[in-house]
């Protein structure tokens, strides 16, 4: 494990979280407005869902090659490439509101959230003793951001969306100083022990790896649902801009509060934490999909789920750490982020699809949030490891 100590040591972890908050609050002003801004530029609701696929298809394809990518270059690289990506996207849709400006912000913001989120959790854990409170606490860092950003987006958005994503450009911009902070740890190179599995099935297939790829599914989908219809839902309700802004905020201050018990659930083991996970996510969504009226019901519905994502985000990627070799982190980290991406990329197409042949998106919303939660506690309960019987 790379710790260092003393002065550097201060230094890595004030950059550490100073660009995990502002990387945060830039990244939920984008993504909260994207859905409305495409609304309100005259494109339909299905081709929203289409949108904001390019971005989740983009950090499919990216994360493929992302383990490869960390044995060539430091984590620290990549996460400057992902504020300068970012900051594109917004002055993109903060310029523009053609077709092709969309599909090009989106790709930039793919990009930028596969290299910054891999890139983020990789040095974290390098830079800590125990992957699951590093984990955590970089996830309450990002859920404050995450909480901040759609609030101010919200606020402003009343007045001007594209001057949302002009703001938002600005303060990516602003977090290269803090990356520049950070430790430049050496890219890795690959161990792998006598037996260990050569291949990347091979890796996936051991115990922990499995139940950690199922859990960054089901973040992935809950974040690819909150990110694309949860807006247009609510504000089809009838809703305010702002409002709806607030009620986004609230599901991300609930992931912080489950990032922070992570570290009471995971020692219930992987089926537990799966469970804990999924159910409140998944069911949590399809209540707010069927019951948008109420503005506190949502928040109530939205906060459970949003606890279940928190589970789901922080576990998952420390469980697929801790399963591996220090050479194999990086790529482990990566390739589990592919599972979480592919999800945030089926979660809209499937909710689109859905709507050719449920009466409305919100039940088209609530079937995908039950769907979460049942292939999830069949395959967990499969894989259970033997340790945890």
């Amino acid at each position: 494990m790379n710790v260092q100590r003393g002065g550097a040591e201060r230094v890595n972890w004030v950059g550490n979280h100073l660009i995990n908050l502002a990387y945060a609050v830039a990244l939920g002003m984008v993504t909260v407005m994207v859905p409305l801004f495409a609304v309100h530029s005259g494109y339909g609701i299905g081709a929203v869902g289409l949108l904001v696929s390019v971005s989740a298809v983009t950090q499919a394809v990216v994360r493929l090659g992302l383990g490869a990518l960390m044995d060539r270059f430091s984590t620290r690289f990549l996460i400057i490439t992902s504020c300068l990506m970012l900051m594109s996207c917004g002055l993109i849709l903060g310029l523009a509101d053609a077709l092709w400006t969309f599909i090009a912000a989106q790709l930039m913001q793919g990009i930028s959230r596969a290299y910054f989120w891999t890139a983020t959790q990789t040095h974290v854990i390098r830079s800590s003793d125990t992957a699951v409170s590093a984990i955590a606490t970089m996830n309450i860092i990002n859920g404050v951001g995450s909480m901040v950003g759609p609030f101010i987006a919200g606020l402003i958005g009343g007045v001007s969306l594209r001057l949302v994503f002009l703001i938002a450009a600005m303060i990516a911009a602003g977090s290269i100083v803090p990356a520049m902070m950070l430790t430049r740890f050496p890219p890795f190179h690959r161990d792998r022990p006598t037996g260990a599995p050569a291949t990347t099935l091979g890796r996936h297939l051991r115990p922990g790896v499995m139940a950690a790829a199922i859990m960054s599914a089901g973040g992935g989908a809950w974040r690819g649902a909150l990110d694309s219809y949860i807006p247009v839902i609510l504000t089809a309700a009838g809703l305010s801009v702002s409002l709806t802004g607030t009620l986004i905020a609230v599901a991300n201050f609930a992931t912080m509060v489950g990032s922070a018990a992570s570290k009471f659930a995971k020692p219930l083991g992987d089926r537990a934490c799966v469970v804990l996970g999924t159910a409140p996510a998944g069911l949590g969504l399809a209540a707010v999909a069927l019951l948008p009226v109420s503005p506190s019901a949502v928040a109530l519905f939205l906060f459970i789920s949003g606890v279940g994502a928190g589970l789901l985000q922080t576990i998952g990627p420390a469980m697929a750490s801790d399963s591996v070799t220090d050479g194999e982190r990086g790529r482990a980290i990566a390739t589990n982020g592919v599972f979480r991406s592919f999800a945030m990329l089926l979660t809209p197409l499937s909710i689109g699809g859905l709507m050719l042949l449920l009466p409305s998106v919100g039940w088209s919303t609530a079937v995908l949030g039950v769907g979460m939660v049942t292939p999830a506690v069949l395959t967990a309960r499969r894989h259970q490891p033997r340790s945890d019987a």
